[in-house]
């Protein structure tokens, strides 16, 4: 996260929404270890039940873990996890420039998505 709020600071704005969305998946890489599912094991779980796309495995694997009681937050969680996803594709791949709004916003999905995540005892 501190790379995409430097990023922001110095107007690299298409580059803050790549930077919060890894954050977000690092730390979900990062529990799953923690949990006893290392590397070896998520990329195994990547190529037999999700096609070989690691992004989506992890996205199913940590829901597993998590412990949302607010239905609310659960939204918010699943919503943000996605947009994030899609303006990392947008940044990353489109050519379309991602204003100064939007990665303000990528940062605090991420933030939000990272204080879920954090909530899984490890």
């Amino acid at each position: 996260m501190s790379a995409a709020e430097k990023m922001f600071e110095c107007s690299y704005y298409d580059s803050v929404c790549h930077s919060a969305y890894y954050a977000c998946l690092q730390l979900m890489s990062h529990k799953l270890i923690r949990k006893g599912v290392g590397l070896d094991r998520q990329w195994s779980i990547a190529s037999s039940q999700y096609g070989g796309n690691s992004h989506k495995a992890l996205l199913s694997e940590i829901k597993k873990h998590l412990r949302i009681s607010d239905y609310k937050d659960e939204k918010r969680y699943k919503n943000n996890i996605l947009k994030l996803k899609e303006m990392r594709e947008r940044s990353d791949y489109k050519l379309f420039r991602i204003s100064k709004e939007e990665s303000e916003n990528c940062i605090n999905m991420a933030k939000f998505v990272i204080g879920i995540i954090n909530t899984i005892r490890t």
